[in-house]
């Protein structure tokens, strides 16, 4: 279309350059002013391979939709299990459908991973497409400009006279041509806006990317937590041989303990507080803020997590931190320890820390201690080793695989960690 314009160079008229200018500018300017608002459609294309990717990302998307139902009905599978009455036949179906639920999270997610690839390809041509226009339209208005200054070097005072009516009709039209020049390069300007919100796209695509890399990282760690609970399944059928009486009592010991843990945080906080203030006092230290007390950040379990596979034994109020089995676990924050519970082989081992600011932290699934009651311990400090995996010490009878439970209080009151966290 705008090839035309170099044919400039056989005019010899400045006057003729002018009215040939402004003809081809107001195709260039029509064509430049309305780029934002061309799309990528299948009437006008004439790519093959980007017609190719725009079907790909059509059909990706078609199969991320009937994942998402597939996902939907086993929630509500889940979700009326976790209704029934308590039983071992019930514990173990439940824990079958959230593995199959998260597979299919899995790959729906890798579908959505797969989506933005082709998105981002078909980005980049755009870009390349766009860099190329740019690249021809400087060339040519760089030939119109090159022309008009020959024009303007061969024009003799008598030919300007000649062909212009006075002195100044041709100033008229010099100014008009330098007008023009300018004009034309806002064109180029707007034709690099395009390119820039391509590139911005194109960032805006890999971030999405990262975010969606992030987020399968965090499946995958389900995964394996429920690897673990299949794990604790048979660990769960061996204690209990299967029998749905044994399980019964499995469980109000389980009740019973978590409710004397709740009492035992309550009351020694208050107690552990009294000896705290004295501490942060003789030693002056001020609150900076809770740090994530394990290297992970992968959360496998939410606060009041409504897909937690033992809410109906317990609510859960703390955030899981998928953490490999033996793992150091650090002091969220300065503090006093109140409680340093050993729970053997077989039983529940927790930290209980509590902190300035009225609040107190809680670490479950502790393998190993490595600190003792009525001590103060520094932010940061290592208080002991993760654990988790079923039938290893401190893990209890109903863990989901190796990670941390960490438990953050306020006033005595558990409150979602994730809010106070870097």
């Amino acid at each position: 279309m705008l090839n035309s314009m170099l044919k400039f160079s056989k005019i010899k008229s400045p006057k003729l350059i002018f009215v040939a200018i402004s003809l081809t500018f107001l195709s260039v300017f029509f064509y430049a002013g309305n780029i934002l608002a061309v799309e990528f459609t299948m009437d006008n294309i004439d790519d093959v391979e980007r017609w190719q990717i725009n079907q790909d990302i059509n059909e990706k998307r078609s199969e991320i939709q009937d994942l998402k139902r597939q996902i939907d009905v086993y929630k509500k599978n889940i979700s009326a299990k976790q209704r029934e009455l308590n039983s071992l036949s019930n514990q173990v179906s439940t824990l079958n459908e959230s593995m199959a639920k998260i597979n299919l999270e899995i790959e729906k997610i890798n579908l959505e991973v797969e989506t933005l690839n082709l998105k981002m390809e078909n980005t980049e041509l755009k870009i390349q497409a766009k860099e190329k226009e740019i690249d021809e339209e400087k060339e040519i208005i760089a030939e119109i400009i090159r022309t008009l200054h020959r024009e303007q070097q061969k024009s003799s005072l008598l030919e300007v006279l000649i062909l212009n009516d006075s002195f100044s009709d041709f100033m008229a039209e010099l100014e008009r041509l330098e007008d023009m020049q300018d004009t034309l390069v806002d064109g180029v300007e707007e034709l690099n806006t395009v390119k820039m919100a391509l590139h911005s796209d194109k960032n805006s695509l890999e971030d999405e990317k990262i975010e969606l890399d992030t987020l399968k990282g965090v499946l995958d760690n389900k995964v394996g937590s429920l690897e673990g609970q299949k794990t604790s399944k048979y660990n769960l059928l061996s204690i209990t041989a299967g029998q749905e009486s044994k399980f019964q009592e499995l469980l109000q010991q389980v009740r019973e303990e978590q409710e004397q843990i709740n009492n035992d945080i309550v009351y020694l906080e208050k107690v552990a507080r009294e000896k705290l203030n004295r501490q942060l006092e003789l030693e002056a230290i001020e609150s900076d803020g809770i740090m994530w007390p394990i290297s992970s950040r992968i959360v496998t379990a939410y606060f009041h997590d409504p897909d937690y596979p033992y809410r109906y034994i317990f609510e859960h109020t703390a955030i899981d931190i998928a953490s490999p089995q033996g793992s150091p676990i650090r002091a969220a924050e300065s503090g006093y320890v109140a409680r340093a519970k050993d729970g053997g082989q077989y039983g529940y081992s927790y930290l209980m820390v509590v902190h300035a600011n009225k609040m107190s932290t809680v670490y479950g699934h502790v393998n190993r201690i490595s600190i003792s009651e009525d001590q103060f311990v520094s932010k940061g400090q290592i208080i002991g080793y993760s654990g988790g995996m079923p039938g290893t010490r401190g893990a209890g009878p109903f863990s989901t695989g190796p990670h941390l439970h960490f438990e953050l209080r306020v006033n005595g009151i558990p409150v979602n960690a994730l809010n106070y966290l870097p």
